[in-house]
């Protein structure tokens, strides 16, 4: 009996294996229609919600239209911390580069100054028509190229190879901005004034040749360049490098607190060149508030200069206008000879109507010198677009 029992279990087996396999796919097929039943009852739950709101409101279907027709959010890129400008300038994140095909911007400010001194010309210009195209050639090696016909003489800007082989480590290879100056570093598009502040255009670096890292954590970023030097600051003859080194904090995504310095040397007398930044900002770049204090060395004179700046993004509700954002400003500058031509005393205040952030927008500023009385007022109007 025992020798057969195995035989008999098995043809068992084989007679409920049927019944037990069409009573598993039917169990199957019955969860399936339940949760097809469901949906199903959810959209017409739906479409019953929507009728009775059209019955109320006609033209509620418009809305609808609309809403159908857009496309849906993208996740927000992947930004450098302490910085709060986008992801783009500096470009720490990998998304802001990989994109196929390369992804092109156009930036163009259009320009009137208006001055009091009789000794000037009222101007109307253009001040930047800045073309770039930013590209992924591999897994790790990006490139930006970044030219303003504006400027025929010194056309490039921002045109490097990127390479992202370690995490915490980004090397671009070219002409990139020295890490010095929050102002500075802020994209052109992005600043509520109609100018940058001239304590930045007097000792901040701009776009300089060489080899720039970066490292960002959750709050630090770290950033190191050594450069031929020249461009804002003073032309030379690239016998000496410059090194520039900045580091910022950031405990939180709106304020930041950060510090930078320059060492250099100009010309073939090799005068010293050396800047020392600190920086502070609240906020973003549509409200916030920031300052700057720069303590330059050229040769053996020192001089000292500052900026504080606040800007208020108030919304509207009207379908053309996005914002309207007051700003103000006051400069010093404090030669260290007691050359009074050097020295500054300056604010500035005005307007932007943003139609489309700051992408869109125009600004209005009023500059009245404070200090020296030897510079008269001046109205600069702008209107810029960004794509």
């Amino acid at each position: 009996m025992r020798k057969r029992l195995p035989y008999v279990l098995s043809a068992v087996l084989l007679l409920a294996l049927p019944a037990w396999t069409q009573q598993t796919t039917q169990s199957t097929l019955g969860e399936e229609l339940r949760a097809e039943l469901a949906t199903l009852k959810a959209q017409i739950a739906r479409t019953e919600a929507l009728l009775e709101r059209l019955e109320k409101d006609p033209t509620a279907i418009e809305a609808l239209q609309q809403t159908e027709k857009r496309p849906p959010e993208s996740p927000p890129a992947k930004q450098a911390p302490a910085l709060n400008t986008p992801p783009m300038l500096p470009p720490s994140s990998a998304e802001a580069f990989r994109k196929t095909p390369p992804r092109f911007d156009v930036l163009i400010q259009a320009r009137g100054d208006y001055f009091a001194d009789a000794a000037k010309n009222d101007t109307f210009f253009l001040r930047k028509a800045e073309l770039g195209v930013k590209g992924h050639i591999s897994e790790n090696v990006d490139y930006s190229l970044e030219l303003d016909p504006v400027r025929p003489n010194d056309p490039f800007r921002r045109t490097y190879i990127r390479l992202t082989h370690l995490d915490r480590l980004h090397v671009k290879l070219g002409l990139e901005k020295a890490p010095i100056g929050l102002e500075e570093l802020t994209a052109t598009a992005q600043i509520a004034f109609v100018d940058r502040s001239e304590v930045n255009d007097r000792f901040a670096a701009a776009e300089e040749l060489g080899v720039h890292l970066e490292s960002h954590w959750d709050h630090w970023l770290f950033q190191l360049a050594v450069t031929n030097g020249g461009r804002r600051l003073m032309r030379d003859d690239n016998k000496q490098k410059d090194v520039t080194a900045r580091v910022v904090w950031a405990p939180r995504h709106w304020i930041s607190l950060g510090t930078a310095v320059l060492e250099g040397q100009a010309g073939n007398d090799e005068r010293a060149r050396d800047r020392y930044n600190a920086e502070f900002k609240l906020g973003s770049n549509l409200t916030g508030f920031q300052t700057e204090f720069y303590r330059a060395k050229d040769t053996s004179i020192w001089t000292s200069a500052y900026y504080v700046a606040g800007f208020w993004a108030f919304p509207t509700h009207k379908r053309w206008l996005t914002h309207f954002q007051p700003v103000i400003r006051y400069e010093q500058i404090d030669s260290g000879d007691g050359d009074r031509e050097k020295e500054l005393g300056l604010l500035t205040f005005g307007f932007g109507l943003l139609f489309d952030e700051h992408r869109s927008k125009f600004s209005a500023n009023y500059l009245k010198d404070l200090r020296t009385g030897a510079r008269q007022d001046e109205f600069r109007a702008q209107y810029q677009v960004e794509f």
